[in-house]
């Protein structure tokens, strides 16, 4: 493999965040008029402890009908996100006053997820393999699955050393996939491909905010825009819930997640169809492919990659709770 394989082709762009998503999501001048508290004139003169704060979210959850396992689990993300301290110092921290800025905007945040607003959302973040990624309602929330089939690919590059891997991460909406195995791997050379603007935005968003400075964009509809270019590793995690599935949903993912990064035609099968159609014509005589799946789309998926590559070797891995989550293709 030479160095001109990675000559960034032309219908690969550098995207340039024109303005940054909120980032002062604790600075907003709210009030709540708590029974116990005088409404305070200035932000500096609030006092209430990170305790009571918890009490008080957790019950008005409860009071809405959210399951206390579930309240305690939101208020306790929400609580360690915005102060970026991990449960453990949370809770040696309880007793302690809540900054004056979160605890303005703290009734706010409550209310959100009252209405199934997801925390991550709230936050504007969401951990993923250890980092944290912008996330917002142009974008899928990264789930600790898809952290699975990044550690697989992973694994089996531990071996190999030496050549540069051109990688394509197809529907790459925040960025998660492509830009944690450009960090973990630096042999990775990262292109990134979104049907949707938007997503390409908030993925180019992290990549500024983790300091990556050589991934590559290009909006396209799987190989639409990619012309006749080849890589060594395709990597996907697309739409793949059937219309079928949406009662199997929560409510707050149906509400405030992307349509469009969800749903996909044919039982959810379509975009795996479109991808295994132009796959042996984009990936290089030893290239390999990996995707995420539905749990119910296992031996389906599987066989739609034989029928396009016949010479492949495709495995199906199931995620830590036994279902099928991964496969892998390899070229033949």
């Amino acid at each position: 493999m030479t160095e001109k394989h990675f000559e960034t082709p032309k219908q690969f762009k550098s995207l340039v965040a024109q303005k940054k998503l909120k980032s002062d999501r604790l600075t907003t001048p709210k009030w709540y008029d708590w029974d116990d508290i005088k409404k305070p004139t200035q932000l500096d003169h609030v006092k209430m402890s990170l305790l009571e704060a918890r009490k008080w979210a957790i019950n008005e959850l409860l009071d809405a009908g959210m399951p206390k396992d579930d309240a305690t689990d939101n208020v306790d993300f929400l609580l360690s996100g915005a102060l970026n301290i991990n449960y453990a110092y949370l809770r040696a921290n309880i007793t302690r006053t809540m900054p004056a800025k979160l605890a303005a905007v703290w009734p706010k945040w409550i209310a959100m997820l009252i209405q199934q607003q997801p925390p991550q959302y709230i936050l504007g973040h969401a951990p993923f393999y250890g980092r944290e990624f912008i996330v917002d309602e142009r974008v899928l929330i990264p789930r600790p699955e898809t952290e699975q089939l990044v550690a697989w690919i992973l694994a089996d590059a531990s071996g190999t050393t030496g050549e540069s891997v051109s990688v394509l991460d197809i529907g790459t909406g925040s960025g998660a996939i492509i830009e944690t195995l450009m960090l973990e791997n630096p042999r990775v050379r990262g292109f990134a491909a979104d049907i949707s603007s938007d997503a390409l935005t908030v993925a180019a968003l992290n990549a500024q905010q983790l300091n990556i400075k050589q991934l590559r964009f290009v909006e396209s509809d799987v190989f639409s825009g990619l012309a006749d270019l080849r890589f060594d590793l395709i990597v996907s995690n697309p739409p793949y819930i059937a219309s079928s599935d949406e009662d199997e949903m929560d409510a707050s993912v149906l509400t405030y997640e992307p349509h469009d990064a969800l749903f996909a035609d044919n039982q959810g099968l379509a975009i795996y169809q479109k991808i295994a159609e132009g796959l042996a014509a984009h990936l290089t005589p030893q290239g390999r492919a990996y995707f995420e799946i539905g749990y119910k789309q296992g031996q389906q998926v599987v066989d739609i990659m034989q029928k396009a590559l016949p010479k492949a070797t495709v495995t199906l891995k199931q995620d830590f709770a036994g279902l099928d989550r991964m496969v892998r293709v390899v070229k033949g």
